[in-house]
């Protein structure tokens, strides 16, 4: 399968996004080394769609917030928790009268492993966007809490010497030492969040279709497998992938893999990929001018025909009849201004722009 880099590449956060932000895929924005982030900040207009590979919650402050996610026009109400899988891409459109909004990044892994009702995650790893039946389930306090307990800078009294020929001087100092039990006690009371969530109740604002949810456990040894698959997909979206390849890779048996990667994911593999090429596809039809055989590429298809036949059989329209739908939608521009562009659109890591390093 042809790719647009000829060249070993590598993902890094970057200071702005620029013109290749949107030619990285969903798929490569797997890391089981992400952690937890908590932000409660002023929302603001997205230009262009943007997507990361974290669970993006949304509680909206002051006011209900509009976004477009994939295509599709959703409110999330204020003070209700809004949640979707960021992957799939999204703006935010109209801010209304917000005025703070707490914004947590969940990895995938992470997610997937919380003790949460089935067909909850089941939705939103099918692309669906959720949200909470009733608000205020979480304040402002507890965000702002969480914000600073994820990325705290702890002030001690520390006892410093300039010289040894000089007495101990006093001086307070800042340590970012992101103390690692109130870490998780942050990321616990996140997870119990989620879980009030599925007791109290909630609804599909975005719904999507897919398979009955696995009931079966997960257990950590599962967990460990499907995140080296998950690794080893994102390092590879860009080459021909088959079970059997990402199977001997973690040494188990490709049925094993298979299996276990669906009771995770309640998605098969094949239906992983699909999905997250797709939702690349769509975002580069609406927001760019590049070409159908450009995007095929792109997304990781090596013909515009078997690009065009999987892209029908997904969403039963054209790629050019999509282009044309999703910018008659008025949403599509917003403030005056058109994604075309815009440079502020693309792959992020769910605060900075991510884009292409070449390997050394």
């Amino acid at each position: 399968m042809n790719s647009p880099h000829s060249e070993p590449v590598l993902i890094s956060t970057q200071d702005s996004y620029s013109a290749e932000s949107v030619s990285i895929s969903p798929l490569s924005l797997f890391s089981s080394y992400d952690k937890v982030d908590v932000e409660l900040r002023r929302p603001h207009d997205m230009p262009g769609y943007h997507w990361h590979g974290q669970v993006e919650v949304n509680i909206p402050f002051g006011g209900d917030v509009e976004y477009i996610v994939n295509g599709n026009p959703m409110v999330i109400k204020d003070g209700h928790i809004g949640l979707f899988w960021a992957s799939v891409p999204h703006r935010l459109t109209d801010c209304g009268t917000c005025h703070n909004m707490g914004i947590i990044n969940i990895p995938i892994h992470h997610f997937l492993a919380w003790p949460l009702n089935k067909e909850l995650v089941n939705q939103i790893t099918h692309g669906a966007v959720l949200q909470s039946n009733s608000p205020m389930l979480v304040s402002e306090f507890e965000i702002e809490r969480w914000e600073k307990e994820l990325t705290q800078a702890v002030v001690e009294t520390s006892k410093t010497k300039t010289d040894k020929a000089e007495t101990a001087n006093t001086a307070k100092t800042v340590h970012f030492t992101g103390n690692e039990s109130r870490q998780q006690l942050a990321a616990d009371e996140i997870s119990l969040m989620l879980k009030r969530l599925c007791f109290d109740g909630w609804h599909a604002t975005l719904a999507r279709s897919g398979e009955k949810p696995t009931q079966s456990g997960v257990s950590k040894h599962s967990q460990f497998y499907v995140s080296q698959m998950l690794e080893y997909i994102a390092r590879h979206h860009d080459s021909p992938l088959t079970v059997n390849q990402i199977a001997e890779h973690v040494g188990l048996n490709p049925n094993y893999a298979m299996g276990i990667f669906q009771r995770m994911m309640q998605l098969t593999i094949k239906q992983y990929i699909t999905a997250m090429r797709m939702n690349h596809a769509k975002a580069l039809l609406s927001d760019t001018e590049r070409t159908i055989l450009d995007i095929s590429l792109t997304v990781g298809f090596n013909s515009s025909s078997r690009f065009y036949q999987t892209f029908q059989t997904y969403l039963g329209v054209t790629p050019t009849q999509y282009r044309k739908l999703s910018r008659n939608d008025h949403r599509w521009a917003v403030k005056g201004t058109s994604p075309l562009q815009q440079l502020e659109k693309g792959a992020c890591n769910g605060k900075q722009p991510v884009g292409f390093v070449m390997k050394e």
